[in-house]
Order: structure tokens, then sequence, then C-alpha cells
């Protein structure tokens, strides 16, 4: 009964971070390509690389601290905690990053582009 509970967290981990990444791939796929320089193969790069840092570190949280002792109950709760978990520290760590880049961005374009001339007027 152990090897089908720790199946059951497996898939439901996998699968849980596969249906976060299917939300947010649009919108993050938009972003980065962006930050890439409109580089396709930058962005589907990097969003590669999230999809495998997400499953592997969920599914990573789950095989060390997942229980499959005891009963169905306390074996899906911890499989879900540490399945969002993951996702949610994924998604941080991501998010995290791709702010600071795009306001690094945002700052590098603020501070190199061309003046007006016009001298604002005095109060």
């Amino acid at each position: 009964m152990e090897i089908e509970m720790f199946g059951l967290s497996l898939a439901l981990t996998a699968a849980i971070v596969m249906l976060s990444l299917r939300y947010l791939r649009a919108a993050t796929h938009r972003v980065i390509h962006e930050l890439c320089g409109r580089s396709e193969s930058g962005a589907e790069f990097w969003l590669r690389t999230a999809t495998v840092m997400a499953i592997s570190g969920s599914l990573i949280l789950v095989m060390l601290f997942g229980s499959t002792a005891g009963n169905w109950f306390d074996a899906l709760r911890s499989t879900l905690m540490l399945a969002f978990g993951g996702v949610f520290v994924t998604v941080a760590v991501i998010s995290r990053n791709v702010w600071r880049q795009a306001a690094a961005r945002d700052l590098n374009k603020a501070t190199t582009a061309p003046h007006s001339g016009q001298v604002p007027a005095a109060d």
C-alpha cells in the first residue's frame, strides 16, 4: 500500500506543478521574450529551465518530506502542502529575478533616454 501512496504522491505533485506552469506560461513567455531582447530561443530556454526547476524541486520536497505511512488523508495533505510549497517557492524565485531584470532594464532606459531640452518651469 505504501508504494501506491508514494506513486500517487509523485503523480499528484507533477500534475499540480504542470497545471500551475501551464497557467503562467503565456504571460511568462511574453515577459521573458521581452527581457531576452525578443529572442525566441532565449525565452524558450528560460521557460524550460523554470519548468524543470519547478517539477524537480517539488518532487524532491515530496520525496524528502512527504509521508506515505499512515492514512490516505495525511499523505494527501502532506503531498499537497509540499507540492504547492514547491510551486510557490519556484514562482517567487523566478518572479523576483524577472522583476529585478525588468526594473534594471527600465532604469537603464530612463537614464539613457534623450532629454527634450526643455527646462522645467519655475513655480
